[in-house]
């Protein structure tokens, strides 16, 4: 969300504690959780937690929800968790009672928040005319985690020693799953007649630009990334990982140089493509949007002088040149010794240009036979919106490196 916005719910808002990173990894390189501040005034969430947005309900022994079977659930649940006297629920430590959903419901209205602020308006759920309210389930015997009408629920991934560790504990799950309901709500779904596969991937792209842009609301992701990386974005960092289950396996990344030549073809039938294929599909569109994010962070840093125009233009792009990438990583070390705070204001720069670029897009999209091409015409369109097109060369390049065709008026 906007920084004006943040700092405004941070003055009235509740408090939770949410882990910004995944507490899977034996060698957690952010130590959470993280006090965070959610946009209710303490005092206006009830036990459980809930509001009038969204409700958990703890169940016990529950299957995942399936057509005809929809909430509200009405199995049996453990008991729900009250704030404190002043309203808070950032008394709770992992382990205790209720932390696990006082952690799903705090993450949910964190990333409500966030895009709330960058459309700068109530994100109205897409199933509002039935259910007034999410229902958020934190835990189920189920080995993945899904939403739906009217609800939200999760179960556990496996870690490499085959470890189950809950989602409703790893931010970046719980937030792409709240990207598809803005997606649904915003964008829309289309009938079945005029769906593509473009649609679904364009779907799981979005969704992990949503975790991605809320991960870089907490102030632990944003500090570490620079001290880890010199503010050299495309070097392995915190925010390309997306729903980590190990140290070295990942669902899916932002930083990778797939194109469309890479993925399956997207004239197939949705039906003919299986989950995974839907996901790889998607990842050119989530390359090229990161692009356009990191290059305009290193353009704002030429422009505030803090580095120069040499190295700006070698650091574009992944590289397997290992002596390049140590000079490029030499070069951002340098530059960022002693100005952490001016490298910080302007990662925050870009993450919310980044987060109004793709509310100003996805607002210019029709469900209906979408394509790639759409998106990237809306991109341009955005930018033009945003800044008077002063964003054209980075997105076009960025676009055109990923195979992703604009379309021909534009």
């Amino acid at each position: 969300m906007p920084r004006i916005h943040d700092e405004l719910i941070r003055a009235r808002g509740t408090r939770f504690r949410l882990y910004p990173q995944t507490p899977v990894l034996e060698t957690i390189r952010i130590r959470g959780p993280e006090t965070v501040w959610v946009s209710p005034p303490p005092g206006s969430i009830g036990p459980g937690p809930n509001d009038d947005r969204m409700y958990v309900a703890d169940a016990i022994g529950k299957s995942p929800y399936e057509y005809p079977y929809l909430p509200p659930h009405r199995g049996p649940e453990n008991p729900r968790v009250a704030p404190d006297r002043d309203g808070h629920f950032d008394y709770l430590e992992p382990g205790d009672p209720g932390f696990v959903a006082a952690h799903m419901y705090g993450t949910v209205r964190r990333v409500l928040d966030v895009w709330e602020g960058y459309f700068g308006r109530p994100i109205a759920w897409h199933f509002g005319d039935r259910y007034p309210r999410l229902e958020l389930i934190p835990v189920i015997d189920w080995d993945n985690s899904h939403t739906g009408y009217g609800f939200l629920e999760t179960g556990y991934g496996e870690s490499d020693d085959g470890k189950r560790h809950l989602y409703s504990l790893n931010f970046d799950v719980l937030a792409h799953e709240v990207g598809h309901n803005i997606i649904y709500a915003e964008v829309g779904i289309p009938p079945l007649a005029a769906t593509t596969a473009e649609y679904h991937a364009f779907q799981e792209s979005a969704a992990d630009l949503v975790a991605l842009v809320g991960a870089l609301h907490f102030d632990s992701v944003v500090d570490r990334l620079l001290r880890d990386t010199h503010g050299n974005l495309y070097a392995p960092n915190e925010v390309d990982r997306i729903a980590e289950l190990s140290e070295t396996r990942q669902i899916r990344m932002a930083s990778q140089s797939f194109r469309m030549s890479d993925v399956a073809d997207p004239r197939r039938p949705p039906s003919s493509l299986t989950q995974p294929e839907i996901h790889h599909l998607g990842e050119p569109l989530t390359g090229a949007v990161f692009d356009i994010f990191v290059e305009l962070f290193q353009t704002e840093l030429v422009a505030a002088g803090l580095i120069g125009e040499d190295l700006e233009a070698l650091s574009y792009g992944i590289t397997d040149d290992h002596g390049l990438e140590d000079a490029i990583a030499r070069g951002f070390a340098r530059a960022y010794h002693g100005r952490h705070a001016a490298f910080r204001a302007v990662l925050l720069y870009a993450r919310d240009y980044l987060g109004a670029l793709l509310v100003e897009t996805w607002t210019r999209l029709s469900p209906d036979f979408l394509r790639f091409a759409n998106v990237a015409g809306a991109l341009v369109a955005a930018d033009r919106v945003l800044t008077g097109g002063r964003r054209q060369r980075i997105i076009r390049e960025s676009l055109a490196w990923r195979e992703i065709h604009l379309p021909w008026t534009l």
